[in-house]
């Protein structure tokens, strides 16, 4: 993530790590079993980061299969891929990582990005739920030589169109 924002991977044109977070009161009951370096204070308030996620705008991604939408000239400058989406396991099936996909929506449109993509686990039911109820559907698989080949589970690929654009 580091050498993505830093611009040191030039196949990445920009980048966002977006956290969701709730005051520490509001959890106090799990709290303790969150990460101690996740906690922090903001305006006098005790926090903790619960969720978060990585928005990627980029030419190319070495070792995945990738989008096909938008096509023609420009189509990488209007795509887009989340990547390492977690909540936290404590909180887990209460709309955050739903809140979180939302918010990368909103901020991927505000870069002008048409289409966006996530790479799930072909096994994965709730991650493949939580990407369906947030309006993505199917587009390709990897096939399972070259997820072995690469030593990693078989994963999916699922897209979304965002609003102002011709597929939705």
């Amino acid at each position: 993530m580091k050498e993505r924002i830093a611009g040191k991977r030039k196949e990445f044109r920009t980048v966002a790590c977006i956290n969701a977070t709730l005051p520490l009161s509001q959890i106090s009951s799990v709290s303790e079993e969150l990460c101690a370096e996740c906690k922090f204070t903001d305006d006098g308030e005790d926090r903790v980061v619960v969720g978060t996620l990585d928005l990627n705008q980029c030419y190319r991604l070495p070792d995945e299969i990738t989008g096909k939408k938008p096509e023609g000239i420009g189509g990488d400058f209007a795509r887009a891929y989340l990547s390492n989406v977690c909540v936290a396991k404590e909180l887990h099936r209460n709309g955050l990582g739903y809140e979180i996909v939302a918010k990368s929506k909103l901020v991927a449109q505000g870069w002008g990005i048409s289409d966006l993509y996530v790479h799930v686990a072909f096994d994965n039911e709730p991650a493949k739920k939580l990407y369906m109820k947030s309006g993505f559907i199917f587009e390709n698989d990897e096939p399972a030589w070259h997820a072995r080949f690469l030593d990693r589970p078989r994963r999916i690929l699922l897209w979304i169109g965002l609003p102002g654009t011709k597929d939705l």
